[in-house]
């Protein structure tokens, strides 16, 4: 097959002057690029048969990329060209709003139908126990999984529990650096791979125990956590819808933790939530 688009192209034509393991990695591309742009890093290592991690970031520094993401973003934009990659039905420029909104809900309704046989009843029971005996949760997550960490937090002080989540990176990281034993964290990012959740993540790991909420399960983020709860979407292209279905899977999650928590305090959780709707009642006409 012959590649037209620019990145794809160069990659196409500049192979035969790379070295065997780039060129490993460039056939593994070119092979499926509707799947390599799906891929982790070290699902790419993988399905190219390289020794690390660090072969792979030589191949796209090689091609003028700083990071993994802005490779991949850049292959999407090409092979996505009018269509926004979506799973199950795609999602295109013409299409009229009616046949996005029923595009958008039925990817949900079958990607909430997948999951629920996926997710591990056991790893999100032990995720309810973790967050049952930590003191505090801190809850970690920027951009579009910030308003999940955001709901998480809410939904945890509603049942009384002590739940900090702030937006500000900097402000996470002084306050990971002043975690107590009893402390957990509750990290979410879709591809496990954000720098301003994982970086100050690495530096406390062996000091509290980290939750992880994720779309893959051989992320950084998933390595480094105790406990990893993957939701998955195939073929979302989240670099062009901004992981749609995936941000619903994970309100899913949470919402589910939440009634975990609340069957497993009973009674208490009850009257718990009456006195957290009637401190908001003032708020509301």
């Amino acid at each position: 097959m012959t590649f037209n688009s620019d990145l794809l192209g160069r990659i196409q034509r500049e192979s035969d002057d790379f070295t065997p393991t780039m060129k490993r990695i460039a056939d593994a591309i070119l092979e499926n690029p509707s799947e390599a742009v799906n891929l982790s890093i070290t699902q790419l290592m993988n399905k190219s048969r390289v020794g690390s991690e660090s072969t792979i970031v030589r191949f796209y520094r090689q091609l003028g990329f700083e990071s993994f993401h802005e490779f991949k973003v850049t292959m999407a934009a090409e092979i996505a060209g009018s269509s926004f990659y979506h799973p199950y039905e795609d999602i295109r420029i013409d299409d009229t709003p009616g046949a996005v909104v029923k595009k958008i809900f039925n990817g949900c309704i079958m990607a909430l139908k997948e999951n629920m046989e996926k997710i591990s009843s056991q790893v999100i029971t032990e995720a309810v126990e973790l967050i049952e005996k930590s003191r505090r949760i801190i809850c970690i997550g920027y951009g579009v999984s910030g308003s999940i960490a955001n709901n998480l937090s809410f939904k945890l002080n509603l049942l009384g529990k002590d739940a900090i989540y702030c937006p500000d990176s900097h402000t996470n990281a002084i306050t990971l650096s002043k975690l107590k034993k009893d402390d957990c964290v509750f990290a979410i990012s879709h591809s496990g791979e954000s720098k301003d959740v994982v970086l100050p993540l690495q530096k406390v790991r062996n000091t509290v125990r980290i939750i992880a909420l994720t779309g893959f399960i051989d992320s950084t983020l998933a390595k480094i956590a105790d406990l990893c709860i993957v939701t998955s979407v195939p073929e979302e292209m989240n670099i062009r819808t901004d992981a749609i279905v995936s941000r619903c899977l994970q309100m899913v999650v949470v919402d589910s933790l939440f009634a975990c928590l609340a069957v497993r305090e009973g009674e208490e959780s009850l009257d718990t939530l009456s006195l957290s709707r009637k401190s908001l009642s003032y708020l509301k006409f």
